[in-house]
């Protein structure tokens, strides 16, 4: 059964509720990871709200909206890698829970994938039948270089094969798009 199966056409979510936490994301990580995502929104000239394509095995539109970044959390976020990558965590993270699954907790590194996934309704059985989530951030990139990106990390995601799916989410922030797959169990 695939996981990737529950989101509607149009969703919207605020990257602020990040500052809330999850299961397996302080409040006060949420808040960084969402700081990270505005700055690259930011950057690449959107404004609160925004439309993000979702493509993959979901296809779907996502208003987002932010608080647009103070310029202490452009100075702060000024490393365009890290702010990418951070931001992705923050986007997928809110993705998959369009889909009913949850980040529950942080993976070890050399695992292949960056965190575990549970299902958010389901928090009494949260670590039974979890699954992988690899997330990829792209600032500014052609469709090609999101295509690339999702088959590489499809492939990075074979270390830990064996019994559970992974979810692979790529954010591109200069569209801004997002594609979501499912790499199957084995």
């Amino acid at each position: 059964m695939s996981l990737l199966h529950s989101m509607s056409k149009s969703v919207g979510f605020s990257l602020g509720s990040l500052g809330t936490g999850r299961v397996g994301i302080t409040p006060a990580v949420g808040q960084a990871l969402a700081e990270a995502a505005s700055v690259c929104l930011d950057e690449r000239g959107h404004l609160s709200p925004t439309i993000i394509i979702i493509s993959g095995d979901q296809d779907a539109r996502a208003t987002v909206t932010w608080q647009t970044p103070t310029d202490q959390a452009k100075r702060c976020w000024n490393d365009d890698q890290v702010a990418t990558e951070h931001g992705a965590y923050g986007v997928a993270s809110l993705l998959v829970e369009q889909c009913g699954l949850e980040v529950v907790e942080r993976s070890k590194k050399k695992t292949g994938f960056d965190f575990w996934l549970g299902d958010k309704d389901n928090r009494q059985h949260l670590f039974q039948g979890k699954s992988r989530l690899e997330v990829s951030g792209i600032r500014n990139g052609p469709k090609a270089a999101v295509e690339s990106r999702v088959k590489q990390k499809m492939k990075q995601t074979e270390v830990s094969d064996g019994k559970l799916s992974a979810v692979i989410v790529v954010v591109e922030f200069g569209a801004p798009v997002a594609k979501m797959v499912e790499r199957c169990k084995k």
